[in-house]
């Protein structure tokens, strides 16, 4: 994760923070209300996106968390600011563990291992930089 998007989150979840009331569990509706984001988008980021995971009653209604609540502000930015696609914002939302990175523990790790994985996660933030210009 790049420095700049870990310090926008945290931007972010303090502006979350202070402006949402202090509840357990938010309705659809009221995520709606407050996060400015229309219900029949919050269930297509859940179902198409995979986005979103909010827990569920027993009647099957949604019930979200403060930190989904955050998450959603930070879905909208990307979706707003950065404009990035469905696939690209869920790579960067929920980024796989890279292959590079299990190397066994009792191998040490040597100057060239670690330019090999330094130039493979530049290689990666490109891809996705050229995904979101296409």
């Amino acid at each position: 994760m790049s420095l700049f998007f870990i310090e926008a989150l945290r931007c972010y979840r303090k502006v979350v923070e202070e402006d949402i009331p202090h509840k357990a569990f938010y309705t659809i509706g009221e995520v709606s209300r407050i996060t400015g984001v229309h219900t029949h988008v919050l269930r297509y980021w859940e179902d198409q996106g995979k986005l979103l995971k909010p827990s569920r009653r027993r009647s099957r209604h949604r019930l979200y968390s403060p930190q989904d609540i955050q998450l959603i502000f930070e879905i909208k930015r990307l979706r707003e600011e950065e404009k990035l696609s469905l696939t690209a914002m869920r790579r960067q939302l929920h980024p796989r563990p890279q292959q590079q990175r299990q190397v066994s523990p009792a191998v040490p790790s040597s100057p060239q291992n670690e330019v090999k994985s330094l130039l493979q996660s530049i290689r990666e933030e490109l891809l996705a930089l050229k995904e979101m210009l296409e």
